[in-house]
Formats: C-alpha cells, structure tokens, sequence
C-alpha cells in the first residue's frame, strides 16, 4: 500500500500542512475578533451570565465587525428575554438601558423606529430641564448613555421633522460629549447635526455661526493622507455651509463652499462617503454656475 502511495505522499504532506495552517489563521482570527470586541465594546460587568454575554458579544459582531442590523437586533432582544427571565437586573439597570439603547440603534438601521422605547430611555438620564441626571451608578456612565441614545434619537427627530427637538438632543449630548473628554470626530459630528437641525428649523444664523466654527476646529488638525473617520468631515461641512448660504440668497458664496469642498473630495475618490458627498457639491457646485449665469 505504502508502495502504490508514495508517489502521492509530498502531496498529501502539503495539503496536510497547509489545511493545520488553515485552521491556526481560522483560530487565531477568532482569538483576535474576541479580543477586540472585549477591549473596544466591552460588555457590562453586571452581566454574569455566560449565555447573555454570548449573544451581546454576537450583537457586537453584527453591529460593528460584520455589519448586520437585523441579526443584532435578534441576538440583542434575545439577550434581554434572558436577563428578564433570570430577574436578576432591573430594567433601570445600567447593563439593561444599554441594551435598549443599541436595540433601537438597530432597528432604526433596518428601518424600524422604536420611538417611544428611546424617549423612556431617554427620560431615566435626562430629566425635563435637559439636566443629565437619573438612572445610574455614575455621572459618567449616564452621559456614555445619553450619546448613545442621541446617535439614534436625533437622526430619528429630523427624519420626522421633529427640528426642536433634535436640537435638544444633539445639544444635550454635545455637552455630555465635552464632559467626557473624548478626542474622536464624534464631537465634530455632533456639532455638525446640530447645525443641520438649526438649519431645518429655519434658524440660519445660528447654523451658519456652529458650521463655521467646528470647520475652524477641523482646519487645525493635522494634514495626513491617512483614511480614517476624519476623512473628508470637513467637505461635508463645507456641503451643509454652501446649502445654508443658498437658503440665504448668498449664491456666490454658496458656490465658493461648493467647490471648495469638491477640492477636498477629489482627494479621496476611492472613499465612499466622500464619493456620496462629492455627488451632492458637484450638483450644487453646476446649479450655482447655472442660477449666477442667468
């Protein structure tokens, strides 16, 4: 047998060597997704049970490594039957408001608005004179929460055209933002909602002066051709600016901001998000040239 096989035995070496190679890449992948998901999206220490973990660490899979909306929302719902089964949290419970916060955040991204379950959580750490206070063992997990929350709430406020009130949230979770002192573009981006929010509400002046001011704070990072989440913030500012300034009847300056952007954008074409922004300054950009030429 030993004789009929030989000549096919380096074959069988290899295949055998590179399938354990396989399986140490396929092993150490695991290891290295477990050990980013623990250390970037930790869960709760209040949640001691094995199974809940499990689910909560296969939702962080789905809402941040291998993005799917509709399974982390099952894991996510799954994870809080468990916890209200077992009866060992409360729903006020820091580990079960967290949950709530990122089951809306995924349902909001399949398209379901899970409204009333974000203004409940929203009422535990805000209180009706928009002072961050309430549900909580820290001043500091309650502002985490209330970013948490602003990410799907505001969006959902504006989508429904609810300006005020997304003024209010973005406005709340800017300052809880600041109190956490975290050097991130999430600050940028608030800042940028908000003027959004100012400008679909009418209030033009105030948008114009926040857009400015956080393109200021932007023009004084560091140049770098690294792509990160920084890439291309500031074309999407200039895009919200050129759009306030059309709604001002500043045409000429709108133009300007639109092209200024384009130059910002056409640095990063490989880049989704600045390709999606590019399309909207290159059509404000020709509608300018168009309305000035008339």
């Amino acid at each position: 047998m030993r004789g009929r096989l030989q000549p096919y035995l380096g074959t069988i070496r290899i295949a055998s060597a590179a399938s354990t190679l396989f399986l140490l890449s396929i092993g150490g992948l695991y290891l290295y997704t477990n050990h980013h998901l623990d250390t970037k999206y930790p869960e709760h220490p209040d949640i001691k049970d094995k199974e809940t973990r499990k689910l909560l660490r296969g939702a962080a899979l789905r809402e941040h490594i291998a993005p799917d909306p509709r399974i982390a929302y099952m894991f996510l719902q799954r994870a809080l039957e468990l916890i209200y089964k077992q009866g060992d949290l409360s729903e006020d419970s820091e580990a079960v408001q967290e949950i709530i916060a990122r089951l809306a955040g995924a349902a909001a991204q399949f398209g379901e608005q899970k409204t009333s379950m974000l203004y409940s959580a929203w009422s535990k750490v805000v209180d009706a004179d928009g002072q961050i206070q309430g549900v909580g063992n820290s001043d500091h997990w309650r502002k985490q929460q209330v970013c948490r929350l602003a990410d799907t709430l505001g969006p959902l406020q504006i989508e429904n055209g609810d300006y005020q009130g997304a003024i209010t949230t973005y406005g709340t979770a800017l300052r809880a933002l600041k109190d956490l002192d975290l050097e991130e573009p999430k600050q940028a981006n608030y800042i940028i909602s908000l003027g959004e929010a100012f400008a679909l509400s009418g209030d033009l002046q105030s948008a114009y002066t926040l857009l400015m001011s956080v393109l200021i704070d932007l023009n004084k990072r560091p140049q770098t051709q690294q792509v990160d989440r920084w890439t291309c913030l500031d074309s999407i500012v200039m895009l919200d600016i050129a759009q306030v300034e059309q709604q001002r009847g500043h045409l000429q300056q709108s133009r300007k901001w639109a092209e200024s952007g384009l130059q910002v954008t056409s640095q990063h074409k490989t880049v989704g998000a600045c390709d999606n922004c590019h399309a909207h300054l290159l059509a404000l950009s020709t509608l300018k040239r168009r309305a000035l030429a008339i």
